[in-house]
Parts: structure tokens; sequence; C-alpha cells
């Protein structure tokens, strides 16, 4: 496989380009590809007229920089490594260096220095840095590829859009797995990652002792995604586990950016109700630990449009209205867009169950359907009706 650029993330960091007052953020689950936006972020200040000796970048995870055991020594390996006039610093996986906060905010007091900085984990922007930081620095949380990406990745190497679809539905999107290798190898790849996040970003950050009872709750997360759960539901439904100890694990795996938490919007008070849904970083690491079926295929649907509406900056909801229920209610910059997954709209019972919730909103903002069926008609009451990949395609 070749890769692909990864526009959005690049347009961020180009925007605040030699904003020396802020440094920049990308957090993002491990393997996302966010060392290869570096060096692709490198690859741009070059061709925009930056000299090579004028930048720094540093992947901590290198066993280059194994010497690097705390923030003193970084500080000491950069002060040798400053020029005389600005100076590009790109520190990648910077959570592995104790005390980095510290270095990070020395930087861009005593030095001309515009910092770039990833993590694998939103922990990043809860520790010391907000602290020494407030208000100078900008964040952004990556994610594997989006469609567009996937279909610009792999080009020409599936049939039509139905079976790349298929595939990225059942694989994922991480950019180092190769969804046209053996099945046997997908498998043993995304298996490898699965454990790597788990044991690396959840198991051994958190210190958790109990391997076991932590993958009953991922594997139990990962089968309900799309559903609403509760630590107390969790820890009920699989007894033995403490709903204190539920709670620590989900937030372990927010953090550690494998799964993101949609909570339960009421449209009408515009308050927030409990028992939130979750929603995996990836659909290749939901179906890793479990065994993908068709039966699982509208939630997995419903799980790649989450990560495409967050994908675009907006804040996801799961919308309540009265008795109904709204799959999202996305809050935008104009106010609010709602949508409703199914497989199909072809059934008329399936038919009225999705579109009595949208019709229930008297509100004007938008309202859109999405399935797999290809008919284009759109619905009375201006509900539009979408493909699922033309959705993802940002055609709406």
């Amino acid at each position: 496989m070749t890769e692909v650029l990864r526009r959005q993330y690049l347009e961020f960091l180009e925007e605040f380009k030699d904003d020396t007052e802020v440094i920049k953020v990308i957090c993002g689950v491990r393997r996302c590809g966010k060392s290869t936006l570096m060096l692709q972020y490198v690859d741009l200040l070059i061709r925009s007229g930056v000299s090579e000796g004028d930048i720094v970048y540093m992947n901590l995870e290198s066993m280059e920089f194994d010497d690097l055991k705390d923030g003193t020594d970084l500080k000491v390996h950069l002060r040798g490594r400053m020029g005389p006039g600005r100076t590009y610093i790109l520190l990648d996986e910077i959570q592995k260096v104790n005390g980095w906060e510290t270095v990070v905010n020395a930087l861009t007091i005593d030095f001309d220095a515009d910092v770039y900085i990833t993590g694998s984990n939103a922990h990043l922007l809860s520790t010391e840095l907000t602290t020494y930081l407030t208000g100078r620095y900008v964040s952004i949380n990556m994610l594997p590829l989006s469609f567009i990406e996937y279909a610009e990745l792999h080009k020409g190497r599936a049939e039509d859009k139905y079976e790349l679809f298929e595939r990225y539905l059942k694989y994922g999107a991480f950019p180092g797995v190769d969804p046209f290798e053996s099945e046997r190898k997908i498998q043993v790849r995304l298996n490898d990652l699965y454990s790597s996040i788990v044991y690396k970003d959840v198991m051994s950050r958190g210190m958790v002792r109990d391997a076991s009872e932590l993958e009953r709750v991922i594997r139990f997360m990962m089968f309900n995604i799309g559903n609403p759960l509760s630590s107390n539901k969790i820890a009920n439904t699989l007894g033995g586990v403490h709903r204190n100890t539920v709670e620590g694990y989900l937030r372990l795996l927010e953090e550690s950016c494998i799964m993101y938490r949609a909570d339960r919007y009421d449209i009408r008070s515009t308050a927030l109700s409990p028992s939130p849904k979750y929603y995996s970083v990836d659909t290749g690491l939901r179906n890793a630990p479990l065994k993908y079926t068709d039966e699982d295929y509208v939630r997995i649907l419903e799980n790649i449009v989450y990560l495409e509406l967050i994908r675009r900056g907006c804040k996801v909801y799961v919308g309540r209205h009265g008795d109904s229920e709204v799959d999202f209610a996305v809050k935008t910059s104009g106010g609010f867009e709602y949508y409703q997954v199914t497989y199909s709209m072809k059934d008329d019972r399936v038919k009225e169950r999705e579109l009595k919730p949208l019709r229930s909103i008297r509100d004007s903002y938008p309202k859109t359907v999405i399935s797999t069926d290809e008919m284009k008609a759109d619905f009375e009451g201006g509900i539009k009706h979408v493909h699922k990949i033309d959705i993802l395609m940002g055609r709406p």
C-alpha cells in the first residue's frame, strides 16, 4: 500500500503554522496515522521553504530516543538542536517522556519555536498541560481513515464502491491494515492491533490488575455499540464487576480514544439524560474480539456514521423527543441536524418507525434518513433520504 494525504489534519496544522503562541496538539488512538501525518507535515514545511535544518522531528517511541528518560533529558536534547531563528519542533507520542509538559511550555517561552505534539490518548489534555498552557494550545482528535481517504488509498483495488464499503465496514480503517490481504492476515493484524492498544494504552497506563475483567467489559462494550448503557447496567449484566470499577474502565477507554460516548440529549428541554451510547473508534477494532455476523450490520453502519459526523467537527448526541429517539442530533454552527440510520426503508413498517421521530421534531433544521437503499426519493416534510456511501463521500 502507498499512503494517503490526511488533508483534514494537514489543513489544521497549516492553519496554525508560525503561530508560536499556541501548541498544536493531535490526539488519537494508537496507529491511526499520527506519525505519518507528522512526516507529511514535515514535507509540507520543506515545500513551503522551511530549511530541513530548522525542523526537529522526534518519534519518541523509536529506539533512537530510548535514552530520553524524562523531561530533563528531553530538554537537554532539544536545546542542542535549536537554531538561531525559528525552529519547527514535532514531538510524536510525547506521553512516552515523563515530565514533558514543562519542556513543551519552556519551548514556547525560551525559544522561537513552533511546536507540534501528538499522543495516543486524550489524557494529554487532562494533565498539567492544561495548567501550564491554559488558552495557549489548540487540539484536534485524529481518527482512522475516513471513507473518502480509504477510497483514495485503495483506488482501483475493488470491483466497485459497494465491495470497498463492505471491506471498510468489516475490517475498519486503520492505515496499516490492508483489507485486500488474506482473511487470516487481516485478522492477525487486527488482533495484534487490538492487543497493543488494550495492553499498552489501557492496562499499562491505568495500572489495571485484572486483565480478564477488563477484557469482559471491553467485549461487552464492543458488542453493544449503539445501545444505551450505564455503569450500573454493565456491572449488573456482567456480574462480579463493581460499578465503580466499570466507571474507571469506561474512563480509560475514552481517554485511550478507543470508545467514544454520545450523550442523550432531550431536544425539547435541551437537557442531557442518563444512559449514553458508546461507539468504537474503528469498526475493525470492534470486530477483532468478536465474531462478526450480518446481524451486526446496522449497528456497525451506525458506528461508521457517528465517526463521520464527529470527523466533521460536530458535537454528536443521541436525540430524545418525548417517547421517540433520533439516532443522532448533531450540533452545528448553524443549529442542529438530525439523522436516522437504518438498513432499508422499503418496508412500510420500518419506514414509519424511522420517520416518526423525525416528524415529531417541529423545528426547521435538516432531517435525514441514511440507509442502504439506492432510491433517491425524499420523504414528506423535507426529510431527505441518503445512501450510506453518499453521506460518507460528502454528498447530501
